[in-house]
């Protein structure tokens, strides 16, 4: 039984999200990422050395979500949909494919509302207190003002409330809750990386998809182009 749990967890964190998005890969399977740094002879590119030089479009992403992270095209040439050209030095990383998840379609469903309530129910001892009340409902008693349960069969797993005058919602969705919320990136990187030993986000800048950006949150090791981007 135990290896068998053990197999399962290795499978888990072994999945490859993204099979279907076309990269440059090496011989080995490794995923090639690029980045451009004004910066010379660097060996690791690290998100919080990163943060202390922000460029203007960079601190745009930085408005959704404030973990320090170092962005990569993937791809010899690309531009940034926004800027365009970036100049500087290029530089190359390799990772597993594994180790990247992609954000905006979200294929294992972390950023989903059962994982919302999961989370909140694991960090906030609030809202932990309140599905404590949801588990020991049942279906036959007479609802009071203030309720909560997560045996209705259309819940889905959610618990929700059925308050007088505000009528039912979802707890995740509770206005006594919402400055308790997680960032969803934020949450979805710990999940991705508890899970699934995610370092990073891909995702089609400006939803194009042809245009894909890579954003990590862990160190790197990085290797100086010995040819031009552009």
């Amino acid at each position: 039984m135990k290896l068998l749990i053990e197999n399962w967890r290795k499978f888990l964190t072994e999945q490859n999200f993204i099979s279907d998005i076309p990269l440059e890969t090496d011989e080995e399977g490794n995923v090639i990422l690029y980045h451009v740094s004004t910066a010379e002879d660097i060996e690791e590119l690290d998100p919080d050395v990163a943060t202390r030089n922000l460029k203007n479009y960079t601190q745009q992403e930085y408005r959704s979500w404030d973990r320090p992270r170092v962005f990569f095209f993937t791809r010899l040439g690309q531009e940034d949909i926004g800027v365009g050209k970036i100049h500087g030095i290029p530089y190359r990383v390799r990772l597993k494919p594994e180790q990247l998840y992609p954000i905006m379609e979200d294929p294992a469903g972390l950023s989903s509302k059962q994982m919302q309530q999961e989370w909140m129910t694991e960090n906030i001892p609030e809202f932990a207190e309140k599905t404590k009340e949801a588990q020991k409902c049942s279906n036959s008693e007479r609802y009071g003002q203030y309720h909560i349960c997560s045996k209705t069969p259309d819940s889905d797993g959610l618990y929700f409330t059925d308050e007088r005058f505000a009528g039912k919602m979802f707890l995740v969705n509770n206005p006594k809750f919402h400055h308790l919320k997680p960032n969803t990136y934020e949450m979805v990187a710990q999940l991705a990386e508890e899970r699934y030993n995610s370092i990073g986000f891909i995702y089609p800048q400006s939803g194009k998809k042809d245009n894909q950006i890579v954003a990590l949150w862990r160190k790197i090791p990085a290797e100086k182009l010995d040819k031009d981007f552009y």
